[in-house]
């Protein structure tokens, strides 16, 4: 049988069999912070721990009901983690966006590759959000890495039909700026987005469709990414901005050049054309259509083609940077292909820099042996 001691005042009492410590329990003398050792322990230690596996001043129970009762009622995710999910969210989506603005510069004129990239960037949204908060997940990728996600008021998804009515919702009053601290002033964290479709914001473990009860709850914490996504604010606008700043005329210098070199290749075929016909008629022909071209010939959308006086092959460019430039091509009286334009040369990579002899005229001013 064990060997009970307990300390008194600093003082060691004992030893006690298991009945005297149960009758002492019981006359309050030893309460559960009381100091004991028994034999086998290494060293003292509080009486709720030594003799809690005898069933003797076991912890109460209602603290640890309590806290179930607390961890089991449905957790609205913090302003924060919605405004940190949401900055997520825009970095994610800001490289595709920009690729679907821009890419439509590579096949159409300027003002419509401008309006229809901008139409491709809503519509890439608009499935980014729907898809995403539709499903069985209900959260982008920004709200997976928050923990938090959207359902329905009973707890179940949204759908891709709902989804979708949201975040056009959102968007609207995004433009008005003040309905967004709509969710600071009630109680469940809603937006008017939220309150109008039936939709809520929550934090952490999934809720049993049409089970949820939003009667009682509890508002989650910020969380550590939360503080640092929101203190990104301040710097995601201004590196943004420096990245578009760089890449974005990159890009249209670089789709421009392309261009360029195709109308300057054809200018280059057509003018010798051109020096055929003069080898053929003794004369240089007066419009496109003698060496059969139309009257204005446009090239990829960036210029268009004309003949000018004694053979010149002129290229007036109509793309937005370039509008109002030109490049002319002419035979010069020795024979040579002359090149002369306006354009910066970040556009011609130095296709004007030098005359060139024409392979036609080179041939039929050849000396004669």
């Amino acid at each position: 049988m064990s060997r009970y001691f307990v300390a008194d005042h600093g003082v060691s009492t004992g030893p006690f069999n298991f009945e005297q410590i149960r009758e002492m329990v019981r006359r309050g003398e030893i309460n559960a912070f009381t100091l004991m050792w028994k034999d086998g322990m290494a060293d003292w230690a509080i009486a709720q721990n030594v003799l809690a596996s005898a069933g003797l001043l076991q912890p109460k129970s209602w603290p640890e009901e309590a806290l179930i009762n607390e961890t089991d009622l449905p957790v609205i995710a913090a302003f924060g983690r919605r405004i940190a999910a949401t900055l997520i969210d825009a970095l994610v989506m800001f490289i595709p966006a920009t690729i679907l603005i821009i890419l439509p510069q590579a096949f159409l004129t300027d003002t419509t590759a401008m309006i229809a990239g901008q139409i491709l960037a809503v519509l890439g949204n608009l499935a980014y959000f729907t898809l995403l908060q539709g499903g069985a997940q209900g959260a982008t990728i920004g709200k997976h890495a928050l923990d938090i996600r959207v359902v329905r008021d009973d707890g179940s998804k949204l759908g891709d039909a709902l989804a979708l009515g949201r975040y056009l919702l959102l968007m609207l009053f995004a433009l008005m700026l003040i309905p967004l601290l709509v969710p600071l002033f009630n109680h469940h964290r809603k937006g008017l987005h939220d309150m109008i479709c039936g939709t809520v914001v929550l934090e952490g473990k999934d809720v049993p469709d049409g089970k949820l009860d939003l009667s009682e709850t509890a508002i989650g914490t910020w969380g550590s990414l939360s503080w640092v996504m929101v203190g990104l604010m301040f710097v995601i606008p201004f590196a943004g901005g420096v990245v578009a700043a760089v890449s974005v005329p990159a890009y249209q210098d670089y789709v421009i050049r392309s261009k360029v070199a195709m109308a300057i290749e054809q200018a280059r075929d057509t003018s010798e054309k051109v020096v055929a016909y003069h080898s053929e008629h003794g004369q240089w022909p007066s419009k496109p259509t003698d060496i059969g071209l139309p009257e204005a010939l446009d090239i990829a959308d960036v210029a268009t083609l004309h003949l000018d006086a004694n053979g010149t092959v002129a290229l007036n460019f109509t793309s937005t940077l370039i509008r109002g430039r030109a490049l002319h091509i002419r035979m010069s009286e020795d024979g040579h292909r002359q090149c002369t334009t306006n354009l910066p040369r970040k556009y011609t990579d130095r296709a004007c820099s030098r005359s060139a002899l024409s392979p036609s005229l080179a041939r039929s001013i050849q000396p004669t042996m």
